[in-house]
């Protein structure tokens, strides 16, 4: 076999293993970002059904039947469906 050809499939060879290395290096800093999101939302979510579990008191009670809440506040609506 040629010399000059085998060194060119050995630089081919190289920066493959090269590029390789590179991704798996890629892919593990997703995969560790990915952990640090899953373990914060499972923080958020902890808190948020502590806070589900809470008794709102009588200040934070909402009345079911009031038709002002079956609508977002943003929902465009005035009072009284106007």
């Amino acid at each position: 076999m040629d010399d000059g050809r085998v060194q060119r499939i050995e630089e081919a060879v190289a920066f493959a293993d090269q590029r390789a290395d590179g991704l798996d290096e890629a892919l593990r800093d997703v995969a560790d970002r990915m952990m640090s999101l899953v373990q914060r939302l499972e923080r958020l979510e902890s808190r948020l059904s502590a806070l589900e579990q809470a008794d709102p008191g009588p200040e934070g009670a909402v009345d079911e039947s009031d038709p002002a809440t079956d609508r977002p506040p943003h929902s465009g609506r005035l009072p009284g469906d106007r």
